[in-house]
């Protein structure tokens, strides 16, 4: 069912340039935030100190990868370590690799665990790239796996050097990964456990609002979902919200953080860089649905396709 309040906003658009929602104003920190916050992000400084100890990452195409990049990083996209090669209508697409496959990938990218891995995108103009690395990363069982905050822009911005050299990396062996299913979420988990379940979407206001057209694509939600546009999990410069900012923002929606937390999108990309925005705010029990509303839709469950006019919050 749809979800209804007092207070409703304008829909924006076609968002992708910009148009963040303000950041929240009822701020609450508690004393692990900072500690869980590094469990998932490097500073630029950090990364810098440590450079010639960890691998990094450009989680961007290889066409944008070959514009510029940061010196020695290696780079892999989404559709890389995902099924992509089968039609969106099945369930599956865009869905991760199993670790037999990701660990024939890891290796030739030089990740076998040993060295912390730091992720980076250009958040200003990206779809999450880079928080859905990290948690392909993290599922596959590599926890020394981080976000560079910032990413391209932050590294340019504080006047560090970028390049166009490639770097073809060194392979390694890679023991069989232990995987961590807790946050990955299918179809069938869904219907299982759909009543113990608070869905947030975090599509663009007008996809979530049902007023995209995509052909001859049912367009509309997951039923009872609430929404956040993933970009709102970011601050303007591109840096990522603190946890307390995280926290308000989620209660700004009226979602239901008792229960466990299922975030989707159109592929689970989008998704899986909130399921580690939410992890960063202290939220344990989420997990990213990775086939998403094309999964979801696709198999012919329940959509609510009302069109909204405004959206609540």
């Amino acid at each position: 069912m749809p979800y209804s309040t007092d207070r409703t906003r304008e829909i924006r658009r076609n968002a992708g340039g910009g148009d963040l929602l303000p950041i929240p104003l009822d701020l609450r920190e508690n004393a692990e935030d900072q500690s869980r916050f590094d469990s998932y992000v490097w500073s630029v400084e950090k990364l810098i100190a440590n450079y010639d100890k960890v691998i990094v990452l450009d989680a961007r195409t290889k066409q944008e990868y070959d514009i510029e990049h940061l010196a020695g990083a290696v780079q892999a996209h989404w559709t890389e370590w995902s099924n992509v090669a089968i039609p969106q209508d099945n369930g599956t697409w865009a869905v991760v690799y199993d670790n037999d496959k990701l660990a024939e990938i890891f290796a030739k990218l030089g990740i076998d665990g040993s060295k912390p891995v730091v992720v980076y995108n250009d958040p200003l103009v990206g779809w999450g790239e880079e928080g859905r690395q990290l948690w392909s990363l993290r599922v596959a069982g590599i926890l020394d796996s981080y976000i560079l905050n910032g990413g391209l822009s932050g590294w340019k911005a504080k006047g560090n050097p970028v390049t166009t050299d490639s770097i073809k990396a060194k392979p390694v062996t890679i023991s069989l990964l232990k995987r961590d299913e807790s946050i990955f979420a299918n179809t069938n988990y869904l219907v299982e456990n759909y009543e113990h379940i608070s869905f947030l979407d975090v599509r663009e206001d007008d996809e979530f609002a049902a007023i995209k057209n995509y052909g001859e694509k049912v367009l509309g939600r997951i039923p009872g979902a609430r929404q956040i546009w993933f970009k709102d999990f970011y601050h303007n410069n591109g840096t990522i919200m603190t946890p307390a900012e995280i926290r308000a923002r989620i209660k700004q929606t009226g979602i239901n953080t008792q229960q466990e937390i299922i975030t989707y999108c159109t592929g689970g990309i989008r998704s899986g860089f909130a399921t580690i925005a939410l992890k960063i705010a202290g939220y344990q029990n989420v997990r990213n649905y990775n086939a998403s509303f094309s999964g979801w839709a696709g198999t012919g469950q329940k959509i609510d396709n009302e069109i909204y006019e405004r959206l609540p919050g």
